[in-house]
């Protein structure tokens, strides 16, 4: 009984290292999500930090800082320009969170696309699966049939055998 090949194998096995690959690329495009995901939380934090920083500096613009010393005009200014490069600090860290905002969607994006890959990699390779298998019934059951036609003509020469020696 001969063993049974598959006339597709190479496409088979060239299937399942796409399933393989699409796989390795959903798990980097996910790490890559993740990676630009902890950036924008940092950025955020960030903004926020400036944000207490500047309200901290607001409030404190006219506060004197002991009781027995005066408050200067020139001090009051150099708070009030600590105060506006706060909140160009601010704005400049809400323009990051929103270019990160931007990058995380285009991960968010690539990681679709990537399980969509893999699902269609993983649709391909049962197809073939199927197919294979298919092929290997349909194989032994003709080998099966072969045997049994083998094993008729073999009776059926005993039996001739015999009948004509008797």
């Amino acid at each position: 009984m001969s063993d049974f090949k598959y006339r597709l194998q190479l496409l088979l096995e060239h299937k399942e290292e796409a399933k393989k690959e699409a796989e390795r690329e959903l798990v980097r495009q996910e790490e890559q999500l993740r990676v630009q995901l902890t950036l924008l939380e940092s950025l955020k934090v960030r903004e926020r930090e400036v944000r207490d920083k500047r309200e901290r500096a607001r409030h404190d613009l006219l506060v004197i800082p002991r009781q027995d010393q005066l408050l200067f005009a020139r001090e009051v200014q150099q708070r009030s320009e600590y105060v506006k490069e706060l909140g160009f600090q601010i704005e400049q860290a809400k323009s990051e969170v929103l270019s990160q905002q931007v990058v995380v969607e285009e991960r968010e994006v690539n990681v679709e696309l990537a399980k969509e890959h893999l699902k269609q990699a993983r649709r391909e390779l049962e197809i073939l699966d199927k197919h294979r298998s298919k092929q290997e019934e349909r194989f032994l059951r003709e080998q099966l049939a072969k045997e049994e036609l083998a094993l008729d003509e073999v009776g059926n020469v005993l039996y001739t055998t015999r009948r004509s020696l008797t």
